[in-house]
């Protein structure tokens, strides 16, 4: 994964969000680094005083795990999929259809 594509690092940047605690202390940096500060591979490097591919495995290391956990835990999916409702539930309530309303928050209910 030696370049990550901008969705893939949008996803990735989520994932960490949820689950960058689980990840050890020293990989937990390295990922603040890339995904939250926007830092490159060699200032990562030069702060961290490692080679740029230790930092390039790091990265693509801890986004292993972050697939990992998301394909046995689905915490990000289940929010995007809350998040849609939410947004149906919203435009539904904008148009002051309150019977439509009432049946699509009973089909939610029903998917819980």
């Amino acid at each position: 994964m030696s370049k990550i594509k901008l969705q893939d690092f949008i996803k990735f940047g989520r994932l960490f969000e949820i689950y960058g605690e689980l990840l050890s202390d020293d990989r937990q940096k390295i990922m603040t680094s890339y995904f939250e500060y926007n830092m490159t591979l060699v200032e990562i490097a030069e702060e961290c005083g490692i080679s740029r591919q230790a930092v390039l495995d790091a990265i693509d290391k801890g986004c292993e795990k972050l697939n990992f956990y998301e394909e046995k835990l689905h915490i990000l999916e289940q929010k995007e999929r809350l998040l849609a409702d939410l947004n149906k539930l919203k435009e539904t309530a904008d148009k002051n259809d309150k019977s439509l309303l009432s049946s699509e928050i009973d089909e939610m209910l029903r998917r819980l």
